[in-house]
């Protein structure tokens, strides 16, 4: 699966890489800072799009806007607040994970949602 993450921060871009780079069903990682840019790196064929939720008001909208260009693609909103579950599920994300869970659970639930990655998961028992 190629992923694209959108994310303002680049700590959080750097530590969701460091997980996904040892997963065997990711096949590329692109990050992207701003929604323009998320749009036009779309355009290559992410399968996944991981947007943070919460700290960027124009993030927020980039769940629905991708949806109408990429009707294919997963939307996975990633935030550790309350209502935000809600919100990025209204908003157009596909799914939406606790960032304060432990990173294996993240894998998991990607592996469980993307096509892509659990044929890959399949492949490696």
């Amino acid at each position: 699966m190629r992923v694209l993450i959108a994310d303002e921060r680049p700590s959080v871009r750097a530590a969701l890489r460091a997980v996904l780079e040892h997963d065997s069903a990711c096949e590329g990682i692109d990050e992207v800072v701003e929604v323009d840019d998320a749009m036009s790196a779309l355009a290559f064929g992410a399968d996944l799009l991981l947007v943070e939720w919460g700290s960027s008001r124009p993030l927020i909208r980039l769940p629905a806007r991708a949806k109408v260009m990429h009707p294919g693609l997963i939307v996975v909103a990633l935030g550790r607040h309350g209502g935000a579950a809600e919100q990025a599920l209204a908003a157009g994300a596909d799914y939406y994970i606790d960032t304060t869970e432990p990173p294996a659970n993240f894998i998991d639930l990607l592996h469980e949602i993307c096509p892509e990655a659990r044929s890959a998961a399949r492949q490696e028992f």
